[in-house]
């Protein structure tokens, strides 16, 4: 049981974090204030940008396109990153020699898809969630949390513990 919660609070954060920060970078007309939820995440991409900024040596929004740039692959990174970190802490899953898979699977998957190009401004968010709720729990599965098997009679369990019999 702990392991279905975990999966589902690491999903929904990474979710949470996704849509959030993907429509703060795209609805920056006017300023919000940080205790509602698109303020908060206004006030990271602003906080993000002005280090990223300072980093380079370069005025506070004067690089904006550079920084859109490096933003879009940094949600797309960090997001997964947190649902799964998120999961394994709750979970206390044993991963191990297995920690390769989720990095592997979330730095492989950080270049921007093109397919969030076609669907309208309104759901480039909605998008972007669906992407990173996909990237986790295939992050997830790849550690051996979440078992997909067949609903068959006779079917072959190579997950089950070395007592049961295969009779």
């Amino acid at each position: 049981m702990r392991k279905r919660i975990s999966i589902g609070t690491g999903a929904a954060v990474a979710a949470v974090f996704t849509h959030g920060m993907v429509f703060s970078g795209m609805d920056l007309n006017e300023p919000r204030p940080i205790s509602t939820y698109e303020g908060f995440f206004q006030h990271v991409l602003l906080a993000t940008e002005r280090l990223w900024s300072y980093v380079h040596g370069w005025q506070p929004m004067s690089h904006i396109e550079e920084f859109g740039r490096f933003y879009a692959h940094t949600v797309h990174l960090i997001c997964p990153l947190i649902g799964f970190a998120l999961f394994w802490i709750l979970s206390r899953h044993k991963v191990g020699f297995k920690f390769w898979k989720p990095i592997g699977i979330a730095l492989l998957l950080t270049v921007p898809p093109g397919f969030s190009n076609l669907a309208p401004d309104y759901a480039v968010p909605w998008v972007e969630v669906l992407r990173t709720l996909l990237i986790v729990l295939w992050m997830v599965w790849s550690v051996g949390a979440i078992r997909i098997s067949a609903k068959s009679p006779r079917k072959l369990d190579f997950h089950a513990d070395s007592r049961t019999s295969l009779a």
